[in-house]
């Protein structure tokens, strides 16, 4: 036993960073798709189909590590990042099932679905370890893996432990995480039901939660595919925000101190700004393709997904422009957490990766033309701030670098309304209007860097021009915006409020009163105002007649 706890130990002292964690994760699920596709005897797949059958597996997989990681990390008390090296092993075991199948079978695989079924049903399948299974489905090297997992985590925390309660305990918390995760489009109907009171859980049929994830629909401008392919597609948009949401623990409970650092360093103006963009693009969707809007629990959840996805790829572009602007951070934002030496540099290039890496799955969950955009954010704003172009450094080129990448968060909104997902039926009005303005408006998030930007060359309007000049520079470029919005709309109502928003922008920025730091609160907010009434005005009041 002493033996056997050396081991563990030495285990618990690997450390393994999270791009060779996550790469081997990755080679595991595509060996697996390797093994189902092309030794095992099965029809062929279209690309779409493989795409979506790939990720589909890789977020089952992941989400079963990362629950019974979590258990593991709190019946053991012991810090996640010490389990990382232990859990990549376990990933070897995705592999098992295919082989176990082909063993039995002759080449073929078992179809292992979810258990779609009656309270009842779920019930005696639970306490057979899912026997009672509907014709058709067989969990033959499925459960046997299964097992495999439930009597090794048993093992290490007995050895960890020595506490015969907490092994048994433990088998049934494990065994209860994989049957939850193997009924998971049952438990989520169940709720469903239950929250919106539309039935009892007792009178849930099994077919019903089949015609529930698995009827191909339309979601805003998307179309699903056939009944398997819908019912993965529809499962993956619910996957991606409860690993988003297991991942932030995980964080939470490896490093207090470096999660909260990363909470007060997320720019919430940006976040809050970004968040806008994509309603706004929305919005101007649903005006060029009203026929395509309708609230229900996917489109609600695909916009979800999205708003995740871009206010993660904005994360990652902060984490990045953090790097390359440690000098002046340290001069201007001492309080951020690399010049505040929370993080080392490895471990935040580390957690842009993260952030890139997931915004750029939640796009392609929803589909390949979001994964695009989200893809060409992050290459514009790599460019932006990043030798050997760091373009940031150049008037006026760096901000308009900037307005090209905001064109991408408006563009992402506005193609999830559109029948094909592209941009070519949105006005050229509306795109010009935003280039212009955001290029002579962006400058404002520089008067907090001024000095540290002066001393490391970056040369920004506020830079050049000193703090007074500066700010007078872009309170008359403000001021510009929101008159040339009456002309670019082409709606004479709007110029009485642009005037009257413009002036107060104009006086708020120039305002010595008002903290560079905390500027872009009140500009935020009189544009967000500015905003509503435009929508008002031009939308809502010409709501069928109005046309781009």
């Amino acid at each position: 036993m002493e033996k056997l706890r050396r081991i563990t130990k030495y285990l618990f002292e690997q450390n393994i960073s999270f791009s060779i964690w996550s790469g081997i994760f990755l080679a595991m699920i595509i060996l697996r798709g390797f093994i189902e596709q092309f030794i095992a005897k099965s029809l062929p797949l279209t690309p779409q189909e493989s795409l979506v059958e790939f990720i589909h597996n890789f977020y089952f997989f992941v989400l079963v590590i990362i629950l019974i990681w979590l258990y593991l990390s709190l019946i053991l008390k012991i810090n996640p990042a010490r389990l990382a090296y232990i859990m990549i092993w376990a990933a070897f075991l995705m592999l098992l099932p295919p082989f176990i199948d082909m063993a039995r079978s002759g080449g073929e695989i078992f179809w292992s679905f979810y258990l779609l079924s009656s309270l009842h049903d779920l019930w005696k399948q639970f306490i057979t370890i899912f026997g009672n299974l509907p014709s058709g489905i067989v969990y033959f090297g499925t459960k046997i893996t299964f097992l495999i997992v439930i009597f090794s985590c048993c093992g290490l925390i007995y050895i960890e432990t020595r506490n015969w309660i907490k092994m048994f305990a433990s088998a049934l918390a494990v065994y209860v995480i994989l049957f939850f995760m193997g009924s998971f489009p049952t438990f989520f109907v169940y709720a469903y039901d239950f929250l919106l009171g539309i039935k009892k859980v007792s009178d849930i049929k099994s077919f019903e939660i089949t015609q529930f994830f698995g009827s191909p629909q339309k979601i805003l401008g998307l179309e699903t595919l056939s009944f398997k392919y819908a019912f993965a597609y529809k499962l993956e948009l619910f996957y991606f925000p409860l690993l988003v949401f297991l991942l932030l623990i995980i964080f939470f409970l490896s490093s207090r101190k470096k999660f909260f650092s990363i909470a007060g360093n997320l720019r919430y103006p940006q976040l809050i700004y970004h968040a806008g963009l994509f309603f706004l693009g929305i919005g101007l969707g649903f005006i060029n393709f009203r026929q395509n809007f309708e609230v229900n629990v996917f489109s609600l959840v695909v916009i979800f997904d999205l708003l995740i996805s871009v206010w993660l790829a904005w994360i990652a572009s902060v984490a990045a422009n953090d790097i390359y602007d440690l000098e002046i951070d340290k001069i201007s934002n001492p309080n951020r957490p690399l010049p505040k030496g929370i993080f080392n540099h490895f471990e935040y290039i580390q957690f842009g990766i993260i952030c890139f890496l997931l915004s750029l799955l939640g796009g392609i969950t929803v589909g390949f033309n979001f994964f695009f955009l989200l893809l060409v954010y992050q290459i514009i704003a790599w460019f932006y701030s990043a030798h050997p172009f760091r373009l940031k450094k150049f008037p006026l080129i760096g901000t308009f670098v900037s307005s090209l990448a905001l064109l991408m968060i408006l563009f992402l909104g506005y193609i999830l309304m559109s029948d094909d997902q592209t941009i070519h039926t949105l006005s050229w009005r509306i795109i010009l209007l935003l280039l212009i303005t955001y290029t002579i408006s962006i400058p404002i998030k520089d008067l907090k860097d001024m000095e540290g930007d002066k001393k490391y060359g970056i040369w920004t309007i506020p830079a050049i021009l000193g703090e007074k000049n500066g700010r007078l520079a872009v309170a008359i470029s403000h001021f510009c915006s929101y008159i040339l919005s009456v002309f670019f709309l082409n709606e004479l109502r709007l110029f009485f409020w642009a005037i009257i928003f413009g002036v107060i922008n104009y006086a708020i920025v120039v305002s010595k009163k008002i903290n560079p730091h905390q500027i872009f609160w009140w500009v935020l907010g009189i544009v967000s105002i500015y905003l509503l009434i435009m929508i008002k005005i031009i939308f809502i009041n010409n709501l069928g007649k109005f046309n781009f």
